[in-house]
Formats: C-alpha cells, sequence, structure tokens
C-alpha cells in the first residue's frame, strides 16, 4: 500500500471529525434578556429575567452557577450560589434543559412530568421557559 491513500483516508477522517464537532457553547456567550414564563401550563406567568454567560459560569436573575452543553438541544445548568431569599426549586434556573438558539435569540424549556392536582385529581403539566434576545 502506499503512502497517497492512506494520507487521503487520514485527511478524509480528520474532516469528517472535525466537520461533526461543534461547539454548541459559542452560543451561550455574553447577556441574554427577556422574559422567564412559569407555571401550571394552562396558567402560565411571565416576568422580566437576565442570564449572563461567561465561559462556563452563568448569572442569572436568581442565583450563580456553572453549566455545561450536553449536546445539540439539552444543557445542564448547576446552581452553586442561590441569592433569592425565596427560593423555589422550580423558578431557580438549574437542572437539565433543552434549549434553541436562532440567530440571537436563545429559548430555555424545562417541562416537569405531571402531578395530580389534590383537589380535582386531574394531572396537571408544569413548565417553565426562558425567552431571551442576546444584547448588543
Amino acid at each position: 500500500m502506499t503512502i497517497k491513500p492512506i494520507l487521503l483516508i487520514a485527511l478524509s477522517l480528520c474532516l469528517f471529525i472535525s466537520c461533526n464537532t461543534s461547539n454548541d457553547k459559542a452560543g451561550f456567550s455574553g447577556t441574554f434578556k427577556g422574559q422567564f414564563i412559569d407555571g401550571p401550563v394552562n396558567q402560565l406567568v411571565s416576568i422580566s429575567a437576565e442570564i449572563k454567560f461567561n465561559g462556563d459560569n452563568y448569572e442569572a436573575t436568581n442565583g450563580t452557577g456553572k453549566f455545561t452543553v450536553e449536546d445539540s438541544s439539552k444543557v445542564k445548568f448547576s446552581m452553586t450560589n442561590i441569592e433569592s431569599m425565596d427560593y423555589i426549586a422550580n423558578k431557580v434556573l438549574n437542572g437539565e434543559y433543552n434549549y434553541v438558539i436562532k440567530g440571537d435569540s436563545l429559548i430555555l424549556t424545562k417541562i416537569f412530568p405531571p402531578v395530580e392536582h389534590v383537589e380535582s385529581s386531574l394531572l396537571i403539566g408544569y413548565k417553565n421557559q426562558y425567552r431571551l434576545k442576546r444584547m448588543k
């Protein structure tokens, strides 16, 4: 076997690997502002929100921590410092979220498993979502 076929195979392999490896974290840089929407799916409430991303760290309206991009649609937040005295687990940026980045828009969505409502025995779905725009 000559060196040309080996070199061609090696070059093709390098190009294939570099094309399939993307830096998903690149979309998570800078300051994003917008709305935090949360509550039971049929009674969503919206408040202002801001998240600052810097390297592996993030600073949200209610605390700070580290984040990891799991794949092209999931990101995991690990809050290490909670700023709010009225801590409610569903309302802090912590845990795994689905994400979509389009241009300067970032949407983070977390849907909780439905729980049975005590009085009606109905299953109620709960979600929280960040709808944000990168600030220039």
